[in-house]
C-alpha cells in the first residue's frame, strides 16, 4: 500500500473517529451529569490533539496530503452536529482545529528542512 494512501486512511478514521464516533458514544455512554465535561474533553483536547497529529502526519508529505487538516475542520463542520443534536454552534470550531493541524504541518516541515541545512 502506497504511503499516501495509508496516510489518506489513518487520517479518514481519525477524522471520522473524533467528529463522529467519540460523540455519538459519550452521548450514549456517559451519564448526563458528566456529560458536559466529557464533550467539553472531546472539543478542547481530543479534536485538537487530533488536529496536531493529523498536521503532522500531513507534514511527511505535504505535498500530495495538504488537504488533511482542512478535512478535519470540515469534518468537524460537518459531522459533528450531526452526532450531537443541538450542536450547530460548535461546527465553528472547525476553523480553528484547521489553523491548529496548518500551524502543526508547517512548524514540521520548517523544523525539518532546518534540520537538513
Amino acid at each position: 500500500m502506497n504511503v499516501t494512501v495509508r496516510a489518506s486512511l489513518i487520517a479518514l478514521i481519525a477524522i471520522v473517529g473524533a467528529c463522529w464516533a467519540i460523540p455519538v458514544l459519550l452521548v450514549r455512554v456517559v451519564p448526563s451529569d458528566a456529560g458536559m465535561i466529557a464533550m467539553m474533553t472531546l472539543i478542547y483536547l481530543v479534536l485538537p490533539v487530533t488536529a496536531i497529529a493529523l498536521g503532522l502526519l500531513a507534514a511527511n508529505s505535504a505535498r500530495t496530503l495538504f488537504w488533511i487538516p482542512a478535512a478535519l475542520g470540515i469534518g468537524s463542520a460537518l459531522l459533528f452536529p450531526l452526532a450531537v443534536e443541538g450542536s450547530r454552534d460548535l461546527a465553528f470550531h472547525g476553523v480553528a482545529y484547521t489553523a491548529i493541524g496548518y500551524a502543526a504541518m508547517g512548524l514540521r516541515t520548517w523544523t525539518t528542512a532546518r534540520q537538513h541545512r
